[in-house]
């Protein structure tokens, strides 16, 4: 749209799999400039919560706060889009190397090369373009276990009308089960360290209904959400990362898509920038996310440390203080930053 000859190189054909809760925070819509309305199964303005499986209460907030999807569809939309657009899209080929030149980047692949002004790595945290421009920093990961679970109409009537949302069961982290057209996306997270018995009670939750006696039934995946820390890189020369390949994950609810957009964005402003001035060090770019997208990441490193030291006392805060409830589903729907619940709390300090 900016009249920038544009690539997209996936190494999956698409449509394909793609682990992931599929819940789009409402303020991801704004980021996205065109109606995504067919690619949404369902949208909710409503929690079910739950401790270890019990004393569930639901609460409804009024206005949207999640809308889910399926990748494979939602991606895929994406991708015509982009097509549609103008990008040219070359799918199952895999980036091996790159290389800088004097005029640019030099990108290889097993089937081709492609010589380039930037390379936009989002590739997650497995991919090539990541490893070469984080290098040895630290990240921090969070570890998540998903499965989806066909489901009729006549089945998980309560849980279908809500998202779900179970704390208690595994130490720093969460259950959650987001509802779609034909099927609940189920997921538990974590820190890494608590892996064995994360997987134990997420099994033990879905029970033998899921499982079966055997313990058979739905694949369980697992995926790494990664958190940058103070130092990790977001760009080199001519080389700029988005979303999880610039470890953007949120540190509490593990969520990636809004930061993944977002970055998208600043990434778009500075690209327009680079190219005006022939300038490729992206250091705007740089600064616009260690100044929005990272501050709100520390914010939700200490919230999450909080909440997870008492997370009983937050259970009944949300059971019985509407207010706080309230401002949690702003949180989670985007309205509201980690700095107002910490003003409201006077949980930590503003920075």
């Amino acid at each position: 749209q900016n009249n920038i000859k544009t690539l997209i190189i996936d190494k999956k054909n698409f449509p394909r799999h793609k682990i992931c809760a599929g819940g789009l925070q409402d303020r991801i819509l704004e980021f996205i400039p065109y109606d995504i309305s067919s690619t949404i199964h369902k949208s909710f303005k409503s929690i079910l919560f739950s401790l270890k499986g019990r004393d569930s209460f639901s609460k409804i907030y009024g206005s949207p706060i999640m809308h889910t999807v399926d990748r494979m569809e939602f991606d895929h939309f994406l991708a015509n889009r982009a097509v549609t657009n103008g990008c040219s899209i070359e799918f199952g080929e895999e980036v091996i190397d790159f290389e800088s030149n004097n005029s640019g980047i030099t990108v290889k692949t097993k089937k081709c090369k492609y010589n380039t002004k930037i390379l936009v790595g989002a590739d997650g945290i497995r991919g090539l373009v990541h490893h070469r421009v984080i290098g040895k920093a630290g990240i921090l990961r969070i570890l998540g276990y998903e499965l989806e679970k066909k489901s009729r109409p006549d089945e998980d009537q309560e849980i279908r009308k809500h998202i779900g949302l179970d704390f208690g069961g595994t130490r720093k982290g969460y259950l959650w089960a987001f509802p779609k057209k034909d099927s609940i996306s189920y997921g538990i997270g974590g820190p890494v360290d608590t892996a064995v018995p994360m997987k134990k009670y997420f099994r033990q939750y879905l029970g033998k209904d899921i499982f079966g006696n055997n313990g058979a039934g739905p694949r369980v995946m697992a995926q790494c959400i990664p958190i940058r820390k103070e130092e990790t890189p977001l760009c080199g020369d001519r080389v700029l990362l988005i979303g999880d390949a610039a470890c953007l994950g949120d540190a509490f609810t593990g969520e990636g898509l809004y930061n993944s957009f977002r970055s998208s964005h600043y990434a778009l402003k500075s690209i327009v920038t680079a190219l005006k001035r022939s300038e490729y060090s992206f250091k705007d770019y740089r600064e616009a996310i260690i100044e929005d997208i990272y501050r709100d990441i520390k914010m939700s490193l200490t919230f999450s440390r909080i909440f997870f030291t008492y997370p009983l006392f937050f259970y009944k805060l949300l059971k019985t203080n509407d207010k706080f409830f309230r401002l949690c589903c702003e949180v989670l729907s985007g309205s509201k930053k980690y700095s107002d619940i910490s003003g409201r709390l006077n949980l930590f300090n503003r920075k």
